[in-house]
């Protein structure tokens, strides 16, 4: 999709572009823990608290860890949310019981 949207350039230029992009998301992660992409939104990576879990019968602490997170451009955001609509309250809640 990523050639076509570039008027067909050959599969090998846009494969190559497209990992350079993933690698320098991944680099500046590692450096800055964050990462602005205009027009689309932010990566982050945040820390995520320390959580008590089940394991069988026994309970352990899962320790803290950093999480990736991906914050939307609220423009962005907005555009897709007005394509869809309001929400249509009748089709959420269930169908009534019938006796």
């Amino acid at each position: 999709m990523l050639a076509e949207k570039n008027n067909y350039i050959d599969y090998d230029t846009t494969f190559a572009f497209y990992m350079a992009l993933v690698e320098l998301i991944g680099q500046e992660l590692r450096e800055n823990r964050y990462i602005r992409l205009p027009h689309l939104g932010d990566f982050a990576l945040t820390e995520q608290k320390s959580r008590v879990a089940l394991i069988g019968k026994i309970q352990a602490v899962i320790g803290s860890r950093a999480v990736l997170k991906f914050y939307v451009k609220e423009g962005l955001r907005r555009r897709f949310n007005q394509r869809q609509g309001s929400p249509r309250y009748t089709e959420v809640l269930p169908p009534p019981f019938i006796k």
